[in-house]
């Protein structure tokens, strides 16, 4: 039986979240982006749990059947994904997040480095690279999607439209086909999960406290052709990792990385996972 065929356990954290569990071996915590949910992590999820991990992959807070919170700060989130460790009795764990799962395991790398061993981010810089966005058009003009999600009144319709969820898509990663789509966009088809979406851009676009230095290994993929994040993020991001990086930019791949190349990306995210 698929995983995500399978009823989530509910974990109670700031509100219930729906968590799925599979695998044996070490725990590895999978963190879902947008416009994505945890079924659309189900090809890098197959290939861990082939690998001998256990692959706990929650859905976040506001996206169905996860419930809303007040705070969708990444920091707060953070917090939320150690209740879930706790819930589960794991003492420490690694972290996989694409997208915004990305930017949350940056924080529980900064701010809960004693339950987290290691850390892969796909497709996302530290926020410090953001602040190329500040100075450069090209990146002012891949950043406009955040700025409407956060600040239109459109914004939590925008985001569960399907047409516009489409073309987000393939702007992002150009001609890629996913076989999960369909699934996805259902999950995110909800109202209550579009107000969430509107509620992550704004929070972070608004918040005052910013990402600490990651305290733990962190490896850091991302696709050459990504539209959504430029290569120009990820050039001033080195001094955020005081326990080193391994930063890498996979040629001809778009947003969703680690599925465009999944054998190619989970066996990279393998290797560093099993480094002593």
């Amino acid at each position: 039986m698929d995983l995500f065929d399978q009823p989530p356990r509910i974990v109670r954290a700031r509100a219930d979240l729906a968590v799925w569990d599979a695998g044996e071996g070490e725990p590895v915590l999978v963190l879902h982006g947008f416009p994505d949910v945890p079924v659309g992590l189900r090809p890098l999820v197959e290939r861990l749990v082939e690998q001998g991990f256990r692959a706990i992959v929650p859905a976040l807070p506001g996206y169905s059947p996860s419930g809303p919170v007040d705070d969708y700060r990444t920091s707060a989130v953070a917090g939320d994904m150690i209740a879930v460790l706790d819930a589960l009795g794991l003492e420490r764990c690694a972290v996989i997040g694409h997208d915004w799962g990305g930017l949350v395991a940056y924080d529980l790398g900064a701010d809960h480095a004693d339950r987290i061993r290691r850390i892969a981010a796909l497709a996302v810089p530290h926020p410090a690279g953001f602040s190329v966005r500040r100075r450069e058009l090209a990146e002012q003009k891949t950043a406009a999607y955040a700025w409407i999600l956060a600040f239109s009144s459109d914004a939590p319709a925008l985001a569960t439209d399907p047409s516009w969820l489409a073309q987000v898509h393939a702007e992002w990663s150009p001609g890629f086909e996913r076989a999960e789509w369909p699934l996805v966009l259902a999950a995110l088809a909800r109202p209550e999960v579009g107000l969430a979406i509107h509620r992550w851009y704004h929070d972070d676009l608004t918040a005052t406290s910013q990402t600490g230095d990651v305290l733990v290994p962190a490896l850091v993929l991302h696709g050459s052709a990504d539209g959504c994040i430029g290569s120009a993020c990820y050039t001033e991001i080195a001094g955020r990792f005081a326990a080193g990086l391994e930063l890498e930019q996979v040629a001809g791949v778009g947003h969703w990385l680690h599925i465009e190349r999944p054998d190619e990306i989970a066996d990279r995210i393998v290797r560093f996972l099993r480094t002593d």
